[in-house]
């Protein structure tokens, strides 16, 4: 699965969204859903790191890594290659 792909699909699993909600790079997380707070973060961050098999250090993270699917989704995509 692709990076976006899956973070699409984590999203779309931590804010209950259903499979036809419209997500793409551009929309945006922090402030374009009101349950979009901190536990979802840290919720997201688990899921990843379960997705991917990876651990995210607490620095490497930031709010700009939140802002839309887009930049969540890089950030996916370089844990991925990380390996």
């Amino acid at each position: 699965m692709q990076a976006l792909e899956l973070t699409q699909s984590l999203v779309r699993s931590c804010l209950n969204l259903s499979e036809t909600e419209p997500l793409s790079a551009d929309t945006y997380l922090m402030g374009g859903f009101p349950e979009f707070d901190s536990l979802t973060i840290t919720t997201l961050i688990t899921r990843i790191e379960e997705a991917i098999g990876c651990e995210i250090d607490d620095d490497e993270i930031s709010g700009e890594t939140f802002e839309t699917v887009g930049t969540l989704a890089e950030f996916v995509s370089q844990k991925m290659e990380q390996g």
